[in-house]
C-alpha cells in the first residue's frame, strides 16, 4: 500500500509540473493562484453563450475578479464545509468523472455486437406491421369450443369480403376494437403459421382465416420496413445494456487497461482510484469544469445569503430604498390598484365597496373573510392587484372605459370594481420587482467594494496579454 501511495504522489507531482509550465499563473486572489487556462475557459464559455455581445479580455477580467472575490468570501465563511455543499459537489463530480473511468469502446463493441447479431437474424426479412382479428382456443378446448371460434372467424372473413372495415369485421366475430392496434413483428417472434402468412401478404391486404397453436386469426398487413442502420438503434441498445449493468463491466475493463498503462502492481480498483485522483490535472477541460461547478455552488450560496435574500425579504429596507429613490420610478400609463368583485347580491357589492374603499390592498382578504364568509362559502370573490390596461377585461371597461368587459366567474352574476387609479407609484409594492432588482444592485456594489478592500488581487499583465493568444 505504501508503494501505491508513493506512486500516486509521484504521478500527481510530475503532471503538475508539466501543467504549470504550459499554463502560467494569470492572477492571484487572496493568495490563491488562478491560471490562464481557467480564465480562458470561463471567458470563452461566457462569450459563446452571449454571442456577438461577448466581452473583451479587459472587460471580462473585472467580472471574473468580482466572481472570484465572492467565492473567496464564501470560503472565508466556510460555506465549502457545509455538508450540503460537500455532498452535492461529490455527487456531481462522480457523475462528471464517470466517462473517464469506464471503457467507452467496450460499451460500443458490446452494443454493435448486439446490432450485428440482430441484423443477421432480421436483416433479410425486416419488420412487418400487422393487426389481427383473433379468437383464442385453449389447448385443451373441446371440439365445440374450437368450432365456435372457427365460425366466428369465418363470419368476420365474410364481412371483410363483403367490403366491411376491419373494425366492423372484428365486431362480427365478437372481438373488441381496442385489441386491433397494429404491431410489428420479426421472424422468430410469433408462431410459424402466423409469420408465414404475415410476411407473405401484400401491404394493405388481409389474409384468409388461419389456425395457429393459439387459436384462429385473420391478419391485416399494413406495411413493412427493412432492418435499419446501427445509428438508428444505438441509443436503445445502449440503454438496454445499461439496465443490465454494462457500465460496471466497462469500469472493470478500464481498470484493466490502466493497470497495463501504469505498468505497476496495482489492482484494477487501485488503478481506477489513481486515475480518478489525476483527472483534474490530466484533463484540463475536466479540471476547469469542476472548478466552475465548485465555485458556482459557493457563488450561489454566498450571493443568496449576502444579496438575494436580503433584498427580497427585508421589507423595511425595500420601503426605505423606494422612499429614497422614489423619483426614478414611474408608470408609462396609469394603473388601477384594487379588486374586481364578483357577487350575486347587489348589497354585497355595495358593502364590499364601502369596506374596501379606504383599506390597504393587503387587507382586502382579511376583510373579505371577516364580513363575507359564512356556511363554508364566500359571498364574494376577488381578483386583486395592480392592473394595467389590457390585463383585465372588467377593469378595462369599468375603470378605463375600454372594451366589452371580461368573463363572469362561474357561480356569480354581478361584477364591479373597487379601488383607485394610480398615476405614479406610491409604495414599493407598486413596483416591487424593480425595487428589489435595484436594491440588489446597490447591495452588490457595496459588497464588492468591500471585498476588493478585504482581499488582495494581483494580475500579471504579461500573462494577460497572452490570453487566447498563445501556441
Amino acid at each position: 500500500m505504501r508503494r501505491y501511495v508513493m506512486f500516486v504522489a509521484a504521478l500527481v507531482m510530475a503532471m503538475a509540473v508539466v501543467a504549470q509550465d504550459a499554463d502560467p499563473v494569470l492572477m492571484s486572489i487572496n493568495g490563491k493562484d488562478i491560471r490562464r487556462s481557467e480564465f480562458e475557459y470561463a471567458m470563452n464559455k461566457n462569450n459563446a453563450a452571449v454571442g456577438e455581445e461577448g466581452h473583451s479580455v479587459e472587460e471580462y477580467l473585472q467580472m471574473f475578479i468580482d466572481f472570484k472575490l465572492k467565492v473567496a468570501e464564501a470560503v472565508a465563511m466556510r460555506l465549502d464545509t457545509l455538508p450540503s455543499f460537500i455532498e452535492e459537489y461529490k455527487n456531481n463530480r462522480a457523475q462528471m468523472a464517470e466517462p473517464y473511468l469506464i471503457d467507452s469502446d467496450y460499451i460500443e463493441r458490446e452494443a454493435y455486437g448486439i446490432y450485428a447479431k440482430d441484423s443477421a437474424t432480421i436483416g433479410m426479412s425486416g419488420f412487418v406491421r400487422v393487426a389481427h382479428i383473433f379468437k383464442p382456443v385453449q389447448q385443451q378446448a373441446s371440439e365445440a369450443a374450437d368450432a365456435e371460434a372457427a365460425m366466428a372467424i369465418k363470419a368476420a372473413y365474410e364481412k371483410l369480403q363483403a367490403g366491411a372495415s376491419f373494425v366492423e369485421a372484428a365486431e362480427a366475430a365478437g372481438v373488441k376494437p381496442n385489441v386491433l392496434q397494429p404491431f410489428e413483428i420479426v421472424k422468430g417472434q410469433a408462431y410459424k403459421e402466423f409469420e408465414d402468412v404475415a410476411f407473405s401478404l401484400a401491404d394493405s391486404t388481409f389474409s384468409q382465416p388461419l389456425r395457429s397453436p393459439a387459436g384462429y386469426h385473420i391478419i391485416m398487413k399494413y406495411g413493412s420496413r427493412p432492418f435499419g442502420q446501427y445509428a438508428e438503434y444505438r441509443e436503445a441498445i445502449i440503454k438496454m445494456l445499461e439496465q443490465r449493468g454494462i457500465r460496471n463491466a466497462a469500469r472493470r475493463a478500464r481498470g484493466a487497461q490502466l493497470v497495463k498503462e501504469m505498468g505497476s502492481h496495482l489492482t484494477p480498483e487501485q488503478a481506477l482510484a489513481v486515475e480518478d485522483s489525476l483527472l483534474e490535472s490530466k484533463y484540463p477541460d475536466f479540471g476547469n469544469l469542476m472548478t466552475e461547478y465548485h465555485d458556482g455552488l459557493l457563488f450561489f450560496e454566498v450571493c443568496t445569503r449576502e444579496i438575494w435574500d436580503k433584498a427580497a425579504k427585508d421589507e423595511k429596507a425595500l420601503a426605505k430604498y423606494f422612499k429614497k429613490n422614489k423619483k426614478k420610478y414611474k408608470f408609462d400609463t396609469p394603473r388601477f390598484r384594487g379588486a374586481v368583485v364578483y357577487a350575486n347580491d347587489q348589497q354585497d357589492i355595495d358593502s364590499a365597496k364601502v369596506l374596501f374603499g379606504n383599506a390597504p390592498l393587503d387587507d382586502y382578504r382579511t376583510i373579505m373573510k371577516e364580513h363575507f364568509y359564512a356556511d363554508s362559502t364566500y359571498a364574494i370573490r376577488l381578483e386583486m392587484g395592480m392592473f394595467t390596461i389590457g390585463s383585465n377585461g372588467w377593469v378595462d371597461k369599468m375603470v378605463f372605459g375600454q372594451g366589452e368587459g371580461g368573463k363572469m366567474k362561474r357561480g356569480f352574476e354581478l361584477v364591479d370594481v373597487v379601488g383607485n387609479i394610480v398615476e405614479k407609484p406610491e409604495s414599493y409594492h407598486d413596483v416591487r420587482g424593480l425595487v428589489v432588482n435595484d436594491y440588489q444592485k446597490e447591495l452588490e456594489e457595496k459588497w464588492v467594494k468591500g471585498l476588493r478592500r478585504k482581499y488582495k488581487v494581483k494580475v500579471y499583465p504579461e500573462v494577460l496579454k497572452t490570453v487566447n493568444n498563445h501556441n
